[in-house]
C-alpha cells in the first residue's frame, strides 16, 4: 500500500507541476499582449504628434530648392552693364572667369582647363561663344563680342606660361544679317563655321599646328583679320596676316579622276576604267538603307526628351546606346567605300560622309554626357538641358541626310550589269 501511495502521490505532484507551467505560459502571453497594446499606443501618439512634420519638411525643402535656383532664374545678360556684365557671365557659366570692357566692347575670358587636346578644345571653344552670342546680342551696351581663351604652353626651354591661345570677335553690324538660332544649329555641325563667319580670329600656331586636317583645311590661317581697330580690340600684340603655307608638293596636289585612258596612234580606241561595282553596289546600297533607319532611331529618341517640373524626361541610357549599334556599322561600309576603285563624285560623297560621321561620333559622345547628368540628377536647368539634347540630336539627324544623289546614279547605272 505504501508503495502505491508513493506512485499516486508523485504523480499528483506531476500534475501540479504542469498546472503551474501552465499557468506560467499564459501569464507570459498575457504580459505580451499588454507590452504590444501598449507599444501601439505609444507609437500611435508619435505619430501622431509628428504628421505634419514630413510635409512642412517637404514644404521646407522645396522652398530651399526654389532658393537655390534663384541665382540661376535672375541671371541677366540683356540688361547687364558694363559694370554687372562680368559677373553675370560667372553665373552664366562656371567655364567663365569674367570679362573686360573697353568703352562698347565686351571681351569675354574663358578659363583654362587642364585636360584638353586641340580639337576639342577648338571645338568647344566655337560652340560655347557661338550660343553665348545669343543672348550677348540682346544686349544694346555692346557692340563688339570677343572672346579669349588661355592655357598653359610650353615653349621650347621647357618653360610653361598661361598665355592667349584663342581669339575672335563678332561686331553687332555682322550679327545684324544672322539668324543666330540657325547658325548655333551650324556651328553645331561644322565648328570651322564659327571662324569663317566671325569679324576675325587669331589661334596660336601651336594650336593651330595641331588641328586635324579636316578642320585646318576649312580654316585657312590661323590669324584672319583686316582693318583691326587697336584702340578697341587688339587681337594680338605683333600678329601679322600670313597665312601658314603647306608645301609646294601638297598645294599642287590635283585630286585623281578616274578617266578613259586613250592609246597612243589610235584615237578613237578607249579603254574603258573598271570600277569595284561588285563591292560599291552593295555597300552604297547598305549606307542608304542605315541612314534612313538611324534618322528614324533619333526622331523616336528626340520626341521622348522634354521636361516635367524641374526634371528632365529622357529614354534610358541603354536607348541611347541602341544609336551606337547603327552607327558602327555605317563606318565599317564607309571604310569599305574608301578602298575602293569608284568615280570621282561616289568618292567625294564617301569622304563627305565619312567626315559627317566623325561629327555624328562627337555628337553621341556629347548625349552620352548629357544622359548620365539625367541619369544621375545632376543639372541645375532641366530646360535648359533638355535643349540642348534636343539640338544634339537633330544636329546629328541633318548629318543623316547629306546627298547622296552620287550614290543613286552609280546603282540606276551599273545595277542591271551587275544583276546580269
Amino acid at each position: 500500500m505504501d508503495e502505491e501511495y508513493s506512485r499516486e502521490e508523485r504523480q499528483e505532484r506531476k500534475r501540479k507541476e504542469r498546472a503551474r507551467l501552465n499557468q506560467r505560459r499564459m501569464n507570459g502571453i498575457l504580459l505580451a499582449v499588454v507590452f504590444i497594446i501598449f507599444g501601439i499606443a505609444i507609437f500611435n501618439m508619435d505619430d501622431n504628434q509628428t504628421v505634419e512634420d514630413p510635409k512642412s519638411n517637404k514644404e521646407v525643402s522645396a522652398e530651399d530648392k526654389k532658393e537655390k535656383k534663384k541665382p540661376e532664374v535672375t541671371i541677366d545678360l540683356k540688361y547687364a552693364t558694363p559694370k554687372t556684365i562680368g559677373g553675370e557671365l560667372k553665373k552664366y557659366s562656371k567655364d567663365i572667369t569674367g570679362a573686360k570692357v573697353k568703352e562698347k566692347t565686351l571681351i569675354v575670358q574663358y578659363k583654362d582647363s587642364a585636360f584638353w587636346s586641340e580639337n576639342t578644345m577648338i571645338e568647344s571653344y566655337a560652340l560655347d561663344s557661338t550660343r553665348l552670342l545669343e543672348d550677348l546680342y540682346k544686349n544694346k551696351n555692346f557692340d563688339l563680342f570677343a572672346f579669349e581663351r588661355s592655357t598653359v604652353m610650353t615653349d621650347d626651354n621647357g618653360n610653361e606660361k598661361l598665355e592667349p591661345v584663342l581669339k575672335s570677335y563678332y561686331t553687332r553690324q555682322t550679327l545684324d544679317q544672322m539668324n543666330l538660332k540657325n547658325f548655333s544649329d551650324m556651328v553645331l555641325v561644322d565648328r570651322e563655321r564659327f571662324f569663317q563667319k566671325a569679324d576675325g580670329y587669331w589661334i596660336h600656331l601651336g594650336v593651330f599646328q595641331g588641328l586635324k586636317k579636316s578642320l585646318s583645311d576649312k580654316i585657312n590661317s590661323p590669324i584672319n583679320f583686316k582693318n583691326m581697330d587697336d584702340s578697341r580690340y587688339d587681337m594680338h600684340p605683333g600678329a601679322t596676316n600670313d597665312v601658314v603655307k603647306k608645301s609646294e608638293s601638297v598645294e599642287e596636289e590635283e585630286p585623281i579622276i578616274a578617266e578613259p585612258v586613250t592609246e597612243e596612234g589610235n584615237a578613237d580606241a578607249q579603254i574603258e576604267v573598271v570600277y569595284d561595282t561588285d563591292t560599291i553596289l552593295p555597300s552604297i546600297y547598305n549606307v542608304s538603307q542605315m541612314y534612313d533607319q538611324l534618322a528614324f532611331k533619333i526622331d523616336e529618341l528626340n520626341k521622348m526628351v522634354g521636361t516635367s517640373g524641374d526634371k528632365v524626361t529622357a529614354p534610358i541610357s541603354s536607348q541611347l546606346f541602341s544609336l551606337k549599334e547603327m552607327i558602327d556599322p555605317i563606318n565599317g561600309e564607309l571604310t569599305t567605300l574608301q578602298n575602293a576603285n569608284a568615280p570621282g563624285d561616289v568618292a567625294a560623297t564617301t569622304q563627305q560622309l565619312a567626315a559627317n560621321q566623325d561629327e555624328i561620333n562627337r555628337i553621341y559622345e556629347r548625349l552620352q554626357i548629357q544622359f548620365q547628368s539625367i541619369d544621375q540628377q545632376d543639372y541645375l536647368d532641366a530646360a535648359q538641358l533638355s535643349r540642348e539634347i534636343k539640338q544634339n540630336f537633330n544636329a546629328m539627324k541633318r548629318l543623316t541626310q547629306t546627298d547622296i544623289s552620287a550614290y543613286t546614279t552609280f546603282i540606276m547605272k551599273y545595277a542591271d550589269e551587275e544583276a546580269s
